[in-house]
């Protein structure tokens, strides 16, 4: 019986050493599972990071590459880049205006037109379309055209018989011109059926720097 218990004893043991050793084998393969887990966890973490940031990246430089500028956008510059335009010089004086080019080449053809013969006249050509006056207070003066027609009332129309030609000289109306107190006139010509015209323009102002008394000017 004292033997029966012994072997059973033993047994017990044994069976207790190997159910330790087989927890213990157990626990070892649980763990390093568990450490083998968390490295691949670690490792695809890492890799998705790393992919992320790649992906951002070129992301950025897309939309860089694509995002259009403001001038491509609306055909304006940048105003910081783009100088501002200078505002248009104003002259100072009557003589800073100018004659444009249309109104010398009507000048042209309306004197053409009023040519006359004259045999007593220097080159023998007289000038139908200039103006004749009667003597007055501006006669003898300066520029005593452009005074008379500052003088007139807007409306008034200035008659003149010449050799071959009828003229009259229209005041059309007052203005601002480059910042001076204009008047625009109309000159014309008639003879016969035909007709010849050109535009005139007086200014109000110092005729130049030397200039001290303001008064009309003839600009054409």
């Amino acid at each position: 019986m004292r033997h029966a218990f012994r072997t059973a004893a033993a047994v017990i043991a044994l069976l207790g050493v190997a159910h330790e050793a087989h927890a213990q084998g157990l626990f070892k393969r649980l763990a390093d599972r568990a450490v083998e887990e968390a490295e691949q966890q670690t490792q695809t973490i890492v890799r998705e990071t790393i992919a992320d940031s790649l992906r951002g990246g070129n992301r950025k430089e897309s939309e860089a590459d694509q995002t259009p500028s403001q001038e491509e956008n609306d055909g304006t510059p940048d105003a910081d880049v783009s100088p501002a335009a200078a505002p248009p010089k104003v002259p100072a004086y009557i003589d800073g205006l100018k004659v444009p080019a249309e109104v010398e080449a009507k000048k042209a053809a309306y004197n053409k037109f009023g040519e006359v013969s004259c045999s007593d006249c220097e080159g023998g050509i007289d000038f139908d379309g200039r103006p004749q006056f009667p003597y007055d207070q501006f006669s003898g003066q300066y520029g005593e055209r452009a005074k008379r027609a500052g003088s007139w009332s807007i409306g008034h129309v200035h008659r003149w018989q010449g050799k071959a030609s009828t003229g009259t000289l229209t005041v059309l109306r007052e203005e601002n011109v480059d910042g001076f107190r204009c008047r625009r006139l109309e000159y014309r010509l008639m003879k016969g059926s035909a007709s010849a015209s050109r535009p005139g323009l007086i200014c109000w102002g110092l005729a130049n720097r030397s200039s001290e008394i303001e008064n009309w000017h003839e600009i054409y």
